[in-house]
């Protein structure tokens, strides 16, 4: 019999404690959620607000970006939109749409934006830039501007967002925005677009194939720092382009520089072996420049001179190229860097170099060993390396007539230094005539160049130019103009022969065409503006006061060369003189008296303006103040209390004393201004008392400098403030005292007055240095150079109190 075992059963279930638990869990996590879907709602809108205010504020700085960098305003208000019920300016196609329409599609109680823009420069050699200084014109700077948004959402909630753009003044304006891509035309090399060239001053020549070239006006090249820097070349570009309206397409660009140099012989044996060797000169192909190559491949002339700058000069850093290049050889058929040259009297070969003696007279160089020479030269970047060009050589030089002005109801000629319409119509016209003469078939210019000038219609306007009465501060100004055309290469000829003779009707210059139109894209010529670099002179200096200080003024309707007022009734012409070739380009206030350079290069081209000065404010009498001691330029004025409290500037020629030159009858009491008559020069003082606390830096590092090596001594900034000590006219001295105005610094000015100024007389003003001058620069941060296991005081930034 089987027995079974009985097993006990409990039935299973939840218990009402359970299910409530579970009922607070599930009812938590559902709340999360809701939680969590509001939140994401809000969040997608907040996002959707921000993205909409973000799209404004982008399409707002795109379009003050647009207007250019010169129209961007400085320092704009709060554009706002008040909110109150019923005043709410609608998206109605109104100036705020671009406020209105984002407030009403996001939904917001309000939207306000605040603008501003700043500019901010930095002075030469600063490591920083400063807000809201205005710069000078040859000063770094670029503005920022600011949009900042508030708003309000539906809750009441604040919000902001900000965007913040530079913009530089070489920045392409709204004109330039490029076109799409012609899809036909398929590849090609990249677009270069700016501003049209075509600026005040320049006149661009038609090339007949929708482009154009033109020379931007000579600007100079600096050396030193601040109102101790020298002029030390001339610097200019070429460029052939497209023009579109204020836009360009660049096609090509020749950066050049043309620049006076002091060298020697043997000086750049020491420098490294790729500075040392000697190129043949950089010519023109018939469409760009390159660096010739002689066939069979021979060394370049001056390889073996190993010529290089002359140590202890001021000059042109690319005076190095200069005076290891130019070097012509007697071998025929290769390309020369003075092809135009001849053998002049005294010459045995006509490629002799000259150097200045004592008596600053040019005298052939006795040897090519270690001997110094002068030289000029032009720089042109080939493939981004500054190559010795061939020389430039002027072929003519005229005056074009100036705008003129009203003044006070009344036309007055010659007042601004720019070419009229008329004027720049008719040198196009006499341009085009001269070039259309190159066939190719010579390497020399055509003759005529100054004839044809003459002779085009409406060139030598006005005849005379009227000044109504002699007046010191009714300026007037002249435009100097210069073609140049190179020395035509083999291959450049050989170009031009080409292009003459494709004449079929998908050739270069197909039947019927304008030979200027098939032979102006081939020729390297430059129109130039060389107001600013001849030298003009008054035929009559009683009557005309003319300026001709070689400044390189930037501002071509206001230029310094050319600046003529009238002194005294009467007729004078001011006439403006240039050199033919290189040297006659090149400006330098510091190799002042290398001008000639050689006795083969002075020859000379002119054109005169004749003047009328008319009326009878008394005789014009003049007197002149001779400075000693003190700055480099100071500026002198004066004030002469007869006919109406005659004054005026006291012009200095070059060499000479300054020309007080009045409108007032002579002897009489009177004074003089002087100004500017402090310098910037700095002191050497050793790396021990100049760095004092100052660390310097190697690669970052802080270094120890060497204070008993070779750069013992460093050159500090220093500021030479001088003073009036003595000051008198003949025997008879200067009124005491003499009245100072100023802080003693930059702005300082000293007047002194006489009790009698005699017609022709000479005042002698001496100035000394001030007790605690020289002011030194303070050191505020410095890096080293290395040489072996020592450190040398490098660069520093310097802060100038002055």
């Amino acid at each position: 019999m089987i027995r079974l075992k009985s097993t006990g059963y409990r039935s299973r279930g939840f218990s009402l404690l359970e299910v409530m638990i579970a009922v607070v869990v599930l009812a938590t996590g559902l709340l999360a959620l809701a939680a969590l879907q509001g939140s994401l709602t809000r969040s997608s809108a907040e996002a959707k607000v921000r993205g909409r205010v973000a799209a404004m504020l982008s399409a707002r700085m795109d379009e003050l970006r647009s207007v250019g960098y010169g129209n961007a305003a400085l320092n704009t208000g709060t554009v706002t939109t008040p909110i109150t019920l019923g005043t709410i300016d609608p998206c109605d196609g109104d100036a705020t749409d671009w406020l209105d329409c984002t407030r009403t599609q996001a939904g917001l109680g309000s939207l306000d934006v605040t603008q501003v823009t700043h500019i901010w420069s930095s002075i030469a050699g600063a490591s920083n830039f400063t807000e809201d200084r205005v710069p000078a014109a040859d000063e770094p700077e670029f503005k920022r501007v600011s949009l900042t948004a508030s708003w309000t959402d539906a809750t009441g909630g604040n919000h902001q967002l900000a965007s913040v753009s530079d913009m530089s003044f070489l920045g392409l304006s709204a004109s330039l925005i490029p076109p799409p891509d012609d899809e036909a035309s398929g590849g090609g090399g990249p677009t270069v677009r700016t501003t049209n060239p075509a600026t005040a001053g320049v006149i661009p020549i038609a090339l007949g194939n929708g482009e154009s070239s033109a020379a931007s006006n000579p600007t100079p090249e600096l050396v030193g720092s601040q109102s101790n820097q020298k002029i030390v070349g001339t610097k200019f570009n070429v460029l052939t382009y497209t023009p579109s309206g204020n836009a360009a397409i660049i096609q090509r660009r020749f950066e050049n520089e043309v620049i006076k140099c002091s060298c020697q012989y043997g000086a750049g044996s020491t420098l490294p072996a790729i500075y040392q060797t000697a190129q043949w000169p950089a010519i023109w192909t018939g469409e760009r420049y390159d660096l010739y190559k002689p066939n069979p491949v021979a060394p370049a002339p001056g390889q073996a001179l190993s010529s290089g700058r002359k140590s202890g000069v001021e000059q042109s850093p690319l005076c190095q190229e200069c005076c290891r290049d130019h070097h012509d050889t007697s071998t025929a058929g290769v390309a020369k860097f003075d092809p135009e040259r001849t053998i002049a009297t005294g010459e045995t070969t006509g490629r002799e170099k000259y150097y200045l003696t004592n008596q600053n007279a040019l005298q052939i160089t006795p040897n090519t060993t270690n001997f110094d020479y002068v030289n000029a030269c032009r720089v042109i970047r080939v493939d981004g390396f500054w190559r010795t060009a061939s020389d430039m050589y002027s072929r003519q030089f005229g005056l074009l007539e100036t705008e003129s002005r009203v003044e006070g109801g009344v036309t007055k000629q010659a007042k601004t230094g720019l070419p009229t319409t008329a004027a720049t119509v008719a040198y196009t016209t006499f341009v085009k005539n001269y070039l259309k003469q190159y066939d190719g078939t010579v390497a020399t210019a055509p003759t005529g160049a100054q004839a044809l000038f003459d002779g085009t219609t409406g060139i030598n306007v006005p005849s005379l130019v009227t000044i109504d009465a002699p007046n010191t501060t009714d300026y007037r100004y002249l435009h100097g103009r210069g073609l140049y055309v190179d020395y035509l290469e083999a291959k450049a000829r050989t170009k031009l022969v080409d292009v003459l003779a494709d004449t079929g009707a998908q050739g270069r210059c197909p039947t019927g065409s304008n030979i200027e139109d098939c032979v102006l894209p081939y020729l390297p010529f430059t129109s130039a503006n060389l107001t600013e670099i001849a030298t003009w002179i008054a035929s009559v200096p009683t009557v005309l006061v003319v300026n001709s200080g070689n400044l390189l003024a930037t501002d071509p309707s206001q230029p310094s060369g050319s600046r003529t007022y009238g002194r005294l009734s009467g007729t004078s012409n001011n006439t403006a003189t240039v050199r033919q070739s290189n040297s006659g380009v090149a400006i330098n206030t510091v190799l002042t008296t290398l001008d000639g350079v050689d006795p083969t290069d002075n020859t000379t081209v002119n054109d005169a303006q004749p003047f009328q000065v008319s009326g009878s404010l008394g005789t014009g009498d003049d007197f002149f103040v001779r400075i000693s001691g003190g700055g480099l330029n100071p500026f002198v004025f004066y004030t002469v209390p007869i006919l109406g409290a005659d004054s005026g500037e006291c012009l200095k020629p070059a060499g000479s004393p300054h020309d007080c030159g009045t409108n007032s009858t002579l002897p009489s009491s009177g004074s003089i201004s002087l100004s500017h008559y402090w310098s910037e020069a700095p002191v050497s003082t050793s790396t021990t008392t100049t760095l004092g606390s100052i660390q310097c830096t190697y690669n970052g590092s802080p270094v120890t400098v060497q204070t008993n090596g070779q750069n013992a001594n460093i050159d500090v900034p220093a500021f030479h403030n001088y003073y009036v000590s003595a000051a008198s006219i003949g025997a008879t001295p200067g009124l005491l005292p003499y009245t100072v105005v100023g802080d003693g610094l930059k702005t300082e000015t000293t007047s002194v007055s006489f009790a009698l100024i005699p017609n022709g007389s000479t005042a002698q003003v001496t100035l000394s240095e001030q007790s605690g001058s020289p002011i030194l620069a303070t050191l505020v941060s410095c890096t080293a150079t290395q040489q072996g296991n020592n450190y040398y005081f490098g660069v520093g930034t310097w802060n100038q109190s002055w």
